[in-house]
């Protein structure tokens, strides 16, 4: 098979509770389409000698409910191995939430988050009340 991507020489930490090993991995349409020594060519081929190869990373505890709106990537988190996060924690989260309520949960993600109001109010074009509207909006 020849792949479309291959990251080659790299130590995998595939999160099986396996020790690390040193393998190619190969890669075709967008997936993971086999792990090991690839000896065929690749349309690219990226030199992993010395990094470690992993599956992305979920965080299960952000603070990320605002910050989504101005930073999609959620790029401190995925500069790190991030692919997926929860939001919503610490009992409190942007949805659902009454209009005439969203001063109390702009006042508790400030306290928690240390964002400002105004920074909030500035990036949050806040047209939702349910948590299906909200989900509809972060989809844009």
């Amino acid at each position: 098979m020849t792949y479309d991507l291959v990251v080659r020489n790299g130590m995998v930490v595939d999160g099986s509770g396996m020790p690390r090993y040193r393998a190619d991995v190969g890669v075709k349409d967008g997936k993971i389409a086999h792990i090991g020594r690839i000896a065929n060519g690749a349309g690219e081929s990226i030199d992993a000698e010395g990094h470690v190869v992993s599956p992305g990373f979920v965080d299960g505890h952000t603070h990320m409910d605002s910050q989504i709106f101005w930073d999609p990537l959620g790029s401190c988190s995925s500069y790190h191995g991030v692919t997926s996060v929860v939001m919503g924690n610490c009992g409190f989260t942007l949805a659902p939430c009454r209009q005439a309520e969203a001063d109390l949960v702009f006042r508790n993600l400030e306290r928690a988050e240390d964002i400002s109001r105004d920074a909030m109010l500035a990036g949050i074009d806040w047209n939702w009340e349910t948590f299906p509207e909200y989900l509809d909006v972060l989809d844009g």
